[in-house]
């Protein structure tokens, strides 16, 4: 095929993309991700929400991540907000709200951490028409 590049040869955000779509299609044990997002685009985090909703079934998927696109279409069935202890300490931090989407505080946490706050959301939905 022509669209075909030797591993070695992909981008960071390629490489990444071609792991976590093998990854997500083993059985197995337990996933750990830690922050996907920041080696890939948009694009590819789309193809890899569908792949893990059909991941989902067959193993269980832990993700670490600032992208409110992986949490919230990706259908997270628990969220885990953390927050600092002491807002200079970046080592020491604690849960703060965790449970489903449901929660009007998980929901204010997406908005405003992963969304970059309301006023950001709403500047966008505005932009776009929807």
């Amino acid at each position: 095929m022509d669209d075909e590049i030797p591993f070695k040869e992909a981008s960071a955000g390629q490489q990444a993309t071609a792991l976590l779509n093998v990854l997500l299609n083993q059985d197995g044990f337990p996933l750990i991700i830690d922050q996907p997002e920041d080696d890939i685009d948009n694009r590819a985090i789309e193809k890899i929400i569908t792949n893990l909703w059909g991941s989902k079934k067959k193993r269980q998927i832990i993700i670490s991540s600032h992208n409110a696109n992986l949490v919230v279409n990706g259908d997270s069935e628990l969220i885990i907000c953390c927050d600092y202890k002491e807002i200079n300490q970046q080592t020491k931090g604690h849960i703060k709200y965790e449970g489903s989407i449901d929660r009007k505080e998980i929901r204010n946490e997406i908005t405003s951490i992963m969304e970059g706050g309301e006023r950001a959301f709403k500047l966008r939905k505005e932009k776009y028409g929807f």
